[in-house]
């Protein structure tokens, strides 16, 4: 009993210090509005920032893309060729590639 009552006597004569290391880690680290949880938002925050700032690169490219497109009829062309491998009547297309499985599948097709 007497270590009790020694611990019991410290916080009773430095109730005001105790009260308020005890108030610093509730708000500081067990709180749900806490420090930790704040710099979690801000780390996340910036995350978001740098997303939407791609987001924002990507509408404006791809925006470019589809004016392009609408003003050039040939455009439309151009990117069935490229992306779709889409070709010409009476026209052959040759497929270069370093990639021997690529080559032999393409040799089984035809």
């Amino acid at each position: 009993m007497g270590k009790v009552n020694t611990i019991w006597n410290y916080i009773a004569r430095h109730k005001y210090i105790v009260v308020t290391i005890i108030g610093l880690l509730l708000i500081g680290v067990i709180d749900e509005h806490s420090f930790r949880k704040y710099a979690m938002l801000t780390v996340r925050e910036s995350e978001v920032q740098e997303a939407l700032q791609k987001a924002e690169e990507d509408f404006a490219r791809d925006s470019a893309k589809l004016q392009a497109l609408k003003a050039n009829h040939q455009g439309v062309e151009r990117i069935a060729r490229e992306r779709y491998f889409m070709k010409r009547p009476n026209e052959e297309i040759f497929i270069l590639s370093t990639d021997r499985e690529a080559a032999k599948a393409v040799e089984e097709q035809e």
